[in-house]
């Protein structure tokens, strides 16, 4: 009989599960303006209380030398900020105004472009069908007023920063603490230990690596502003920090910093060498690092499959937007830390 209830319950499992990951991604989705400051201020402490225990070696209190952390990365931030605005702003206005000169300088494959439009055009033309129905007027909804749509966007983003600045800095000068306090949930004092031996592997783990991917991502921002300079881009700086930029999105955040210097190579060099050096440069690059170093530098235990990634940028930005796609990664790498974590407790 026992059995009976228990192959009931088997068949019952894989749909009890997906209703929970259906409930889990919509209460994530409605509730992200929450979510999101919470998930980000869990990553940027995980980053940053390596050097809030570091000035605790020099004997700076917690609470101060995460103010000190803080202000420091700030004003750091603020800094590159302010000082790429204003190029980065140029070329945003420039690339969309000056398309027909990109247009000029790809003339040799406009015939093939233009022959295969006809084509398009053409088929198009045979498979559509005219009814002879008179269209219905288009119905034209209009939104809130501008100044209202602005000052809702502008009162949610300082509420979001507010609270991930204020949440932030907690995590940095109380979140060590959160470790023992869940350790205290379990009565078993062995099993006890062993949560808080985990939890703080994990920690150590996921710090260790935002750690080494922050890293290379600025030493590669570096090595790619130098590229751009010696081949004659302008603003090699820009480039260089949309390198390190984009390439917290694995694949798909080279493929949009490679096109973006494309675009800009085509605005500002002549000669089709020229034109493709930058790029070229930039792909080679990305290649070396995203194969080599970071393999060598990150190991094999933060290696995850490429189609799982691609997939989990995908379901994160869907869910989260700009921000799900930057924190999608480092979300999958926490939980496969945590997993790879559990076997390897349970297999002791």
């Amino acid at each position: 009989m026992s059995s009976g209830k228990d192959s009931g319950f088997n068949h019952l499992a894989i749909p009890l599960w997906g209703l929970f990951i259906i409930s889990l991604m919509s209460v994530l989705y409605l509730a992200k303006s929450v979510f999101i400051p919470v998930f980000l201020a869990t990553l940027i402490a995980l980053l940053l209380s390596p050097l809030v225990e570091l000035l605790r070696k020099f004997y700076i209190p917690r609470a101060l030398g995460s103010a000190i952390i803080l202000l420091l990365a700030s004003t750091l931030i603020g800094v590159l900020l302010n000082y790429l605005a204003v190029p980065a702003g140029e070329w945003l206005e420039r690339i969309p105004a000056e398309i027909h000169q990109i247009e000029k300088k790809l003339s040799p494959f406009k015939e093939s472009i233009e022959t295969v439009q006809q084509t398009a055009e053409t088929v198009e033309e045979m498979t559509s069908m005219d009814t002879g129905e008179e269209q219905a007027p288009d119905v034209v909804v209009k939104g809130p007023n501008i100044f209202y749509t602005l000052l809702d966007g502008t009162q949610a983003l300082l509420i979001n920063s507010l609270s991930f600045v204020v949440l932030l800095y907690f995590m940095l000068v109380s979140g060590h603490s959160l470790t023992r306090k869940v350790g205290l949930l379990f009565r078993d004092k062995g099993y006890r230990t062993n949560v808080v031996k985990i939890t703080n592997d994990v920690q150590q783990k996921i710090s260790r690596y935002l750690l080494l991917i922050t890293g290379i991502n600025i030493v590669l921002g570096v090595v790619v502003a130098l590229v751009m300079w010696l081949t004659g881009m302008p603003t090699p700086i820009v480039w260089g920090a949309s390198a390190a930029f984009f390439n917290f999105i694995p694949y798909v955040g080279p493929a949009i910093n490679l096109g973006i210097v494309t675009l800009v190579s085509l605005l500002t060099f002549d000669q089709l060498p020229q034109i493709l050096l930058p790029p070229a440069l930039l792909f080679a690059l990305n290649l070396l690092e995203g194969q080599f170093i970071q393999p060598l530098f990150i190991g094999r235990m933060f290696t995850i499959n490429p189609v799982l990634i691609f997939l989990f940028v995908l379901i994160w930005g869907w869910l989260w937007g700009m921000a799900g796609i930057f924190m999608a990664v480092p979300l999958l790498v926490i939980g496969k830390i945590i997993m790879d974590q559990n076997e390897s407790s349970q297999s002791r």
